[in-house]
């Protein structure tokens, strides 16, 4: 009963935050959560390489499975790890759209293999915390959501972009296949253009950072 009391308190605070919650999440969120503090028990921490990009993803949902941590210390007396407020952000998430947790956390996982592979591709380390990583991730956020509901973007860039930027254009259409395959959703090109544009930012800008160090 306790942990169904912490998951109720987590979808209040995530329904006064969004505009529609599925509470059908309380029980799968009261579960995650027992299984967590059970394995923390027996030292059994399962980490969570994809914290970053989930944040980065899923902001909102992170701010609302941070309440949750304070209320996990509150009714138990264990503090998460950043790591399990990743976890927990993907259960929000999937309270507020039809993404299963298991496709959510299969889409941080592909950006963040695809983002290793920019770096490999362009020799380049790629700051987590500049404004272009941010932006990336941010338009994979609305990508996500597009994707969801069926919204096209109205203006096409994709052959511009194909011809000026080819070698970010072929990472983000590799991006696009993954997704597409992860999701069981098509990624329109007009798409794969506009990622392939916010690829090459983060290419040119980590570039130009190298140059002057």
């Amino acid at each position: 009963p306790v942990f169904i009391e912490i998951s109720a308190k987590i979808l209040h605070i995530a329904s006064k935050r969004f505009e529609k919650v599925d509470t059908n999440i309380l029980l799968p969120l009261a579960d995650h959560i027992a299984f967590s503090l059970e394995r923390m028990k027996q030292n059994l921490v399962i980490s969570n390489p994809f914290a970053n990009e989930i944040n980065l993803l899923f902001h909102d949902e992170y701010e609302v499975a941070l309440e949750g941590k304070k209320i996990i210390k509150e009714a138990c007396g264990v503090e998460i790890s950043e790591d399990e407020i990743g976890y927990i952000t993907l259960h929000v998430h999937s309270a507020l759209s039809s993404e299963k947790v298991s496709e959510s956390m299969q889409a941080a996982i592909i950006i963040k293999e695809s983002i290793e592979q920019v770096e490999k591709d362009f020799h380049i380390n790629i700051d987590m915390n500049s404004m272009s990583y941010i932006r990336l991730m941010n338009h994979m956020k609305f990508l996500l959501w597009r994707l969801q509901t069926g919204e096209k973007l109205q203006v096409d860039v994709n052959e511009f972009i194909s011809e000026k930027f080819p070698y970010a254009y072929d990472t983000a259409k590799q991006i696009g296949k993954d997704l597409s395959k992860a999701l069981k959703k098509e990624v329109s090109d007009v798409e794969i253009g506009y990622l392939a544009l916010h690829i090459e930012r983060i290419r040119t800008s980590e570039l130009e950072k190298q140059s002057k160090s």
